[in-house]
């Protein structure tokens, strides 16, 4: 399987892996999943764990769908945590992403391991929470 999306409710979170190449459809149709999960559920932070992706749309096709999943209101967008691929070219897919991404307003960051990017969302969900209970 290409790719997996799962809540990770111990986080707070979306789950996301991708491995192998995919295709620029097989990424609209993660992120679609993405956005689904995250309005049933109400997360708004997720972990996509990119060890395994070796790219595939190039960083044209990236462009349009960083574009898209940004291009949603400020309440709907959420933070997001990459774990770095080990390919190469596949590492400046995903920088691309978060660079665009991070310009258009989300909150986002690449990280080396799994552990480093919970440690990053962590403190953010439980700032979240500390909000919602606050209004």
């Amino acid at each position: 399987m290409p790719h997996e999306v799962k809540p990770l409710p111990e986080l707070s979170a979306i789950g996301v892996k991708l491995s192998g190449r995919l295709t620029i459809e097989e990424l609209r149709l993660v992120a679609a999943e993405v956005l689904s999960l995250a309005a049933q559920t109400g997360c708004r932070r997720a972990l996509a764990d990119c060890r395994d992706y070796l790219g595939g749309a190039g960083l044209g096709q990236v462009s349009f769908l960083t574009a898209q999943v940004s291009n949603r209101p400020v309440s709907e967008r959420g933070i997001e945590a990459f774990i770095a691929p080990t390919d190469p070219d596949a590492a400046a897919d995903v920088q691309f992403y978060v660079r665009m991404a991070g310009y258009l307003g989300t909150k986002v960051q690449v990280f080396a391991t799994r552990e480093a990017a919970i440690q990053w969302l962590a403190p953010l969900a439980q700032q979240d929470e500390e909000a919602r209970q606050r209004e």
